[in-house]
C-alpha cells in the first residue's frame, strides 16, 4: 500500500496522506514520501492540496516511531525529515493549501502554519499534545511570531485545543466548510485565486512573510531539534511514551 495517493485534478497536485490505521500519523517513511510528492508538485503542477485518508487529517509525530528509536542518529534522521518537509512547502514556488479532513494533532497541526491557506471540514480539532511527552517539533520557533507571545503560551498547556471556529478565529484555519468534498472545491478555488496573482509579487510576498520567519528561526530550530532527539532517548520521555502506547 502506498503511504502517499497522488491525485492530479485541475492541474492541481493532491497529496492525500495514507495510513489510516495509524491515523496518517508521520513516520519516517511517510515524511519522505510526503516530502517526495511535494517537491515534485511544486516543480509541475499549478498547485498543491495536501490532505488525509479516513476521518482525521493526521496524528502527527509517530509516537510509536519515536518510542523505538535506538541512537541519536536514528533520533536525529527522524526531526531531519521533519524538519525538511517544513521546508519543502515552506520553499515551494506554487501554492500550497492545506485540506483538513478531520482532526490535526500535533506536528499536523503545526505543519499548517507553512501553507498557504488552510481548509477545514466543520468539526475537526486542532491540539499539540506532543508537549506532555516533550515533543513539539515547530511550535516554540515559530508561533510567537505568527500568533503572537501571548496567544502562543496556550501551547504550553498540553490539554489545550481549537474547534474549527476557533482556528478560523486564530488565523490557523482560513475557510470551514461543511464536507470533505466541498472542502476540495474550495481548495481548488484558493489555488485558482492564488495564482492569478503575478507570480512575481506572489513570491516576494511569500519571501516576505513565512519564508523570511524561517530564516530567521532557523538556528534555534536546529537547536530545538537537537535537543528533540536527544531528549527522546531519554528514560523520562521513554517512560511516558511507554505509558501513552500502552493505552
Amino acid at each position: 500500500m502506498s503511504l502517499v495517493i497522488r491525485e492530479s485534478r485541475d492541474d492541481v497536485l493532491i497529496i492525500r496522506l495514507n495510513r489510516p490505521e495509524k491515523r496518517n500519523a508521520f513516520s519516517l517513511e511517510l515524511t519522505l514520501r510526503v516530502t517526495e510528492a511535494v517537491r515534485d508538485g511544486c516543480g509541475g503542477y499549478a498547485g498543491l492540496i495536501i490532505t488525509g485518508v479516513g476521518g482525521v487529517f493526521s496524528a502527527g509525530l509517530d509516537l510509536a516511531e519515536i518510542y523505538s528509536f535506538k541512537d541519536i542518529e536514528e533520533s536525529r534522521k527522524y526531526f531531519r525529515a521533519i524538519k525538511d518537509l517544513a521546508l519543502s512547502i515552506i520553499n515551494c514556488d506554487r501554492p500550497v493549501v492545506g485540506l483538513v479532513n478531520g482532526s490535526a494533532y500535533g506536528f499536523a497541526a503545526e505543519i499548517l502554519y507553512f501553507m498557504d491557506q488552510v481548509v477545514a471540514v466543520k468539526g475537526s480539532e486542532f491540539s499539540l499534545p506532543g508537549i506532555r511527552y516533550g515533543l513539539v517539533p515547530v511550535t516554540p520557533a515559530f508561533a510567537p511570531y505568527l500568533f503572537g507571545i501571548l496567544r502562543s503560551r496556550f501551547f504550553l498547556d498540553r490539554d489545550f485545543k481549537l474547534s474549527t471556529e476557533d482556528a478560523l478565529s486564530w488565523g490557523l484555519v482560513h475557510r470551514v466548510v461543511g464536507d470533505i468534498n466541498e472542502g476540495m472545491e474550495v481548495a481548488l478555488g484558493i489555488v485558482r485565486k492564488i495564482n492569478a496573482v503575478p507570480r512575481g509579487v506572489y513570491l516576494e510576498l511569500k519571501k516576505l512573510m513565512i519564508r523570511s520567519v524561517a530564516q530567521r528561526v532557523n538556528d534555534e530550530w536546529d537547536e530545538l531539534l537537537e535537543t528533540l532527539a536527544r531528549e527522546s532517548l531519554t528514560q523520562e520521555v521513554k517512560a511516558r511514551l511507554r505509558e501513552f502506547l500502552r493505552r
